[in-house]
């Protein structure tokens, strides 16, 4: 596959590509990487206003795009061992990273990539959500079959493998990441946020990890189950933009399987 054929996959994906120079990972025009374009005629009619760009790598300006992708350093932190070790803690399949589109950095690394369904929010974008990975949302990031001096982005899936974010990406980024306390990472929202959220409604942007953090409040004062739920439906419904019942599912199992996680661990340690 050459290089317009990958840019076209990424594009009838619904990403917004940029062209950086040779061994490059950053555009010199203004605007940098937002030089982007999610269709094909628009981007060959600004590589032709900017020649030294024909030649050059592929990158998506993730900021644009519905993608997300999970990046995980294998040269200079072992983020492999910090995922495994945290899928293991939290029961998520390990093989779930060979689930969707994977591609591997000139350093070893690896990106999973990964569609935000329409109407979903985005996981926030976090450096080190565990050591060694990063979830990126928010910038730029480069792609096959972009080549850097010493090595090259290559596809280890096939695109068509691309699948819709799972839930355990926005639990990696809603604090839910570090198996230990740090002082890292401090709760996005306050006892009082959560309450407004029960009278507001959760607000735009940020309607996943809102209700995440509700629910996993509910769940860790010892409101019932069924309470939980028929709490979250209300304040949803309340929302400017209520998330669709599917979503609020998700992320209302999520809270619970987390809670039965901890409390398992909990009382693991209470035998020992």
């Amino acid at each position: 596959m050459d290089k317009w054929e990958h840019i076209r996959q990424y594009q009838q994906s619904g990403a917004y590509v940029f062209m950086a120079l040779p061994n490059q990972k950053h555009n010199g025009i203004a605007g940098g990487f937002h030089n982007s374009f999610n269709m094909w005629v628009e981007l060959k009619d600004w590589i032709k206003r900017h020649s030294d760009y024909q030649n050059g790598n592929v990158g998506i300006d993730l900021s644009r795009s519905n993608l997300v992708v999970v990046d995980i350093d294998k040269h200079e932190q072992n983020g492999m061992a910090s995922i495994l070790s945290w899928f293991k803690s939290h029961g998520v399949n390990p093989d779930t990273i060979q689930d969707t589109y994977v591609e591997q950095t000139p350093t070893g690394g690896l990106h999973a990539f990964y569609l935000i369904p329409s109407g979903q929010d985005k996981p926030k974008h976090m450096i080190n959500a565990i050591k060694g990975v990063d979830v990126l949302s928010n910038t730029a990031v480069m792609t096959a079959p972009s080549t850097m001096t010493g090595g090259q982005y290559r596809q280890i899936t096939t695109f068509e493998k691309i699948k819709p974010v799972p839930t355990w990406v926005y639990d990696l980024v809603n604090g839910l990441g570090s198996e230990t306390p740090s002082n890292r990472y401090k709760a996005k929202y306050s006892l009082a946020d959560r309450w407004k959220m029960t009278i507001n409604g959760f607000e735009t942007g940020e309607r996943n990890n809102q209700a995440m953090s509700l629910a996993g409040y509910l769940f860790a004062i010892d409101v019932t189950p069924q309470d939980i739920y028929d709490i979250m439906q209300s304040v949803n419904e309340r929302s400017n933009e209520p998330l669709p019942d599917h979503e609020l599912n998700t992320v209302y199992m999520s809270a619970r399987r987390l809670e039965e996680q901890k409390r398992a661990r909990m009382s693991e340690y209470g035998r020992d």
